[in-house]
């Protein structure tokens, strides 16, 4: 659980706090290295601070609190970005102390009211007053001297710092250089951990690297880690139940078209599909606590919450690595017909009185109304096992881009859809199942509830 950000700034604690009280972190580093990404990333809060690839966007000290059963654990804060630290190192070092937290102190109360390092004041005051020190790395960056000499800072604060590498998804990532470097000073509670390409993992591994550094706070950090563990794997069985009800829904879906009006059925039909695919979307985006515009993912095809392409174009299919067949030729890619109990017959449109021949009321109930309907020159269409597809292959893939989407993404995601395009082994008994049970479809109606339905929607959530 995750409590918005804070208007106002919060007080900082420091080691006289007590110890029920939240562990204070400062997110410092230079700028445009991804601080404010990091604390977005761990918020679950893609509106937290401002993020822009200019420099020196964060000009103030930003917090919120991070809770876990209503306990609030940690208050992290956003800092602006060291961005002169060589002259703020000179600057520091000619102050005359014996330790270097001394020399921190000391340059606050003799800060000029004219000097250049007014915004760098505001990340020493955060540093002298926090208990541990995220020191966020642009890992695509080399190693600079710049870079040594911010290091060289946070070093005099005398608090635990944990260099958070960032950007390691990146080829041109300098992340051996670094962690070399970062060996050297003596800094060895490293972390790599992506604000882009999200890892829930690596986000354990750093609440676990505060631990190690700060055993007085254990259980408490225990008691947020447990409480993630269960957030997340909670928000992957609901996320894959969404898709699933969305597949029973849509295979069972059928409705009945005559010779009056069929295109305006038709379109009737395409639209329900449609609209129950885009409120798939929508709940997907909120348990992964996304907005619309939050989705501006070039190849994965959908901007803004929506999809580029229309679930009925042909070209969804190549999209997906499908065969673009005479079916999906046909334009819409939808079945028309019913089926069998075996599911293995379909009557279409030139479907006649002989062609039920075979078929008696001793069938059974559950198709007296088809039956009763494609006598009286109607007919029953439904999705037919490309749109399946599609669709599964859509959800699935919108699902595994958003459970690996760190909040503080902004580009492109690195996926390819064809790369995701098989179907799990049992998804042709699986449509079976759904065609042949319409009453469990919620798009024809309240759907029935029964084990034999909630067993197929956690087959199919499982095959995710």
């Amino acid at each position: 659980m995750f409590r918005r950000p804070m208007a106002a700034r919060l007080p900082t604690r420091g080691h006289s706090a007590m110890t029920d009280a939240p562990l204070a972190i400062a997110v410092v580093g230079h700028s445009n290295a991804g601080k404010t990404s990091l604390l977005r990333t761990l918020l679950r809060d893609s509106r937290f601070g401002q993020v822009a690839p200019s420099p020196g966007t964060t000009r103030h000290v930003e917090g919120s609190t991070i809770l876990a059963d209503d306990q609030a654990i940690i208050a992290i804060y956003d800092t602006p970005g060291l961005e002169d630290s060589i002259g703020l190192l000179a600057a520091i070092l000619e102050i005359e102390a014996t330790t270097g937290r001394a020399r921190l102190q000391g340059f606050l109360q003799q800060l000029a009211d004219d000097s250049p390092f007014h915004q760098e004041a505001k990340v020493i005051r955060q540093l002298l007053g926090d208990d541990l020190i995220f020191y966020v790395i642009d890992c695509r960056e080399p190693v600079l001297g710049k870079y040594i000499d911010e290091l060289t800072i946070i070093a005099m604060a005398g608090k635990p710092v944990i260099p958070v590498l960032n950007f390691i998804g990146d080829s041109g990532h300098q992340l051996p250089r670094w962690e070399e470097q970062l060996a050297d000073m003596g800094l060895h509670a490293i972390v790599r951990f992506d604000t882009v390409i999200f890892n829930f993992e690596d986000e354990k591994r750093l609440y676990q690297k505060i631990q190690a550094l700060v055993t007085s706070r254990h259980n408490q950090l225990q008691l947020l880690i447990d409480d993630r563990q269960r957030q997340w794997q909670e928000q992957l069985r609901s996320a894959r139940g969404v898709v699933a009800e969305l597949l029973v829904n849509v295979a069972g879906y059928r409705i009945s078209v005559g010779e009056q009006s069929p295109a305006r059925e038709r379109d009737h039909f395409f639209a329900a599909i449609r609209r129950a695919e885009q409120e798939s979307i929508d709940a997907l985006l909120q348990l992964f606590r996304f907005e619309p515009g939050d989705l501006r993912l070039q190849q994965l095809p959908i901007t803004d919450g929506r999809w580029h392409l229309d679930l009925f174009d042909r070209d969804n299919l190549k999209t997906f690595g499908l065969d673009a067949g005479s079916n999906a030729a046909k334009g819409a890619a939808i079945g028309v017909g019913i089926d069998a109990l075996t599911g293995g017959l379909t009557l279409g449109l030139a479907a006649t009185l002989g062609a039920v021949a075979g078929f008696t009321w001793s069938t059974g109930r559950r198709f007296r109304r088809e039956l009763g309907n494609l006598i009286a020159g109607r007919h029953f269409i439904h999705a037919d096992d490309s749109t399946l597809a599609v669709l599964y292959l859509r959800q699935r893939l919108l699902l595994n881009s958003l459970q690996h989407r760190g909040h503080a993404a902004q580009g492109q995601l690195e996926l390819a859809a064809k790369e995701d395009s098989a179907l799990p082994d049992h998804w042709p008994q699986w449509l079976s199942r759904a065609r042949q049970h319409p009453e469990w479809s919620a798009l024809n109606g309240e759907p029935e509830a029964t084990k034999a339905r909630a067993a197929l929607v956690e087959q199919i959530g499982d095959s995710l």
